[in-house]
């Protein structure tokens, strides 16, 4: 519904590029401060704070009558999504190991990954017909009522006890983390493969819709084939972890499935589309669990925290370049020019030596959430 209310309210080809870039500012903005609240203050705040800040968002978005407007309420979005990371995950990972369950958490996490793609998928479909028959702004602003629901159940959460604070000065903590990246092999690669992942999902991914809508389709079937990528993409994620020990099989698939979107500029390229957004989960989760399996346990927040930094950076100027192509060519030109660069960017990383064994398999894993 969003790319159907920047064509029709907002009418500006490029908008679906500037809101990326003013999302992946935003996160690097406010990532790292919200995390810094959620351990030193409360991580219940933090949540609290999440949701009216996402009530403020839904009601400035679906108000908007210029693009100047909606990416405000892009980035006051931005930010209900930086509080709400790490916060939510720290809850559940510290409640576990008070009920000595440390080791369930990944299978817990990935049941709540579930259950939110189960919302999203619902609400793809719904949206369609809501849109049909209210309007493109109803959409926002019934959005509203779940995110109040949120607030008065987060009135009640006991937050459990923070279970290990840092004695260290941040600079110091930063450098060790610095120094870790840069001296274990399969920890560079491994975040290699998570930021070239999260290109893919700000351009390609960001930019899904438009390709849908490329081809004719309504606002229903537009919302009931995002209902469909939402499966692909929660398939990827549950079963990244089947190949943990085979990398190159997953990048290998990317590369194949890429190269068929690559030449195909049919319907059928819908499909493939699903089967590359999905894999792409899957690269994204397989190289995040690589990450947090080969990272000594105090660094590892910290870890991901400078590898998304950084990755979010490097972001930016692709989405530039990607959004200013497809204003001047097309999106079908934008997907192949990006898609060649994916796999130049992928191949060389199958120099990882593939291996069955992991660092810890009691260790939680602490994936980003993500967004649809």
């Amino acid at each position: 519904i969003e790319q159907l209310f920047l064509n029709k309210v907002i009418k500006d080809n490029s908008a679906r590029g500037y809101l990326a870039i003013a999302y992946v500012s935003s996160l690097i903005i406010f990532d790292i401060p919200t995390g810094i609240l959620a351990d030193r203050v409360s991580r219940k705040l933090c949540l609290l704070l999440a949701s009216m800040v996402q009530i403020l968002s839904l009601l400035i978005l679906g108000s908007s009558h210029n693009l100047i407007e909606y990416i405000i309420g892009y980035v006051i979005f931005g930010l209900y999504l930086c509080l709400t990371n790490g916060a939510a995950q720290a809850v559940l990972y510290d409640w576990l190991v008070l009920k000595n369950k440390s080791k369930d958490y990944a299978k817990e996490q990935g049941r709540n990954y579930g259950v939110f793609l189960l919302g999203a998928g619902i609400a793809n479909v719904a949206s369609g017909f809501i849109a049909s028959s209210i309007g493109l702004r109803s959409t926002y602003f019934i959005s509203i009522f779940p995110a109040l629901l949120t607030f008065m159940l987060l009135i009640g959460l006991q937050q459990p006890p923070i279970i290990k604070k840092q004695n260290t000065q941040w600079y110091q903590h930063l450098g060790e983390v610095i120094r870790e990246v840069l001296k274990h092999r399969k920890i560079l690669i491994h975040s290699l493969q998570f930021m070239a992942s999260g290109v893919a999902f700000y351009t390609i991914g960001e930019f899904g819709q438009i390709y849908m809508l490329a081809f004719g389709i309504s606002t229903i079937t537009l919302g009931i084939f995002w209902a469909i990528d939402a499966v692909f993409a929660a398939s990827g994620r549950a079963l990244a972890y089947k190949f943990q020990g085979y990398p190159r099989v997953l990048i290998i698939l990317f590369c194949v499935i890429a190269s068929a979107l690559f030449l195909v500029d049919s319907k059928i390229g819908i499909g493939i589309f699903w089967l590359f957004y999905g894999i792409n989960e899957a690269i994204s989760n397989a190289a995040e669990t690589g990450i947090q399996h080969n990272t000594a346990s105090h660094l590892r927040a910290t870890t991901l925290s400078v590898i998304s930094f950084i990755g979010n950076i490097v972001s930016i100027p692709i989405i530039l370049i990607f959004t200013h192509y497809y204003v001047l060519h097309g999106i079908f030109a934008a997907n192949r020019l990006l898609l060649v660069s994916l796999i130049v960017l992928f191949i060389p990383t199958l120099v990882l030596k593939p291996t069955r064994k992991m660092l810890d398999k009691t260790e939680a894993i602490r994936p980003l959430p993500p967004v649809i």
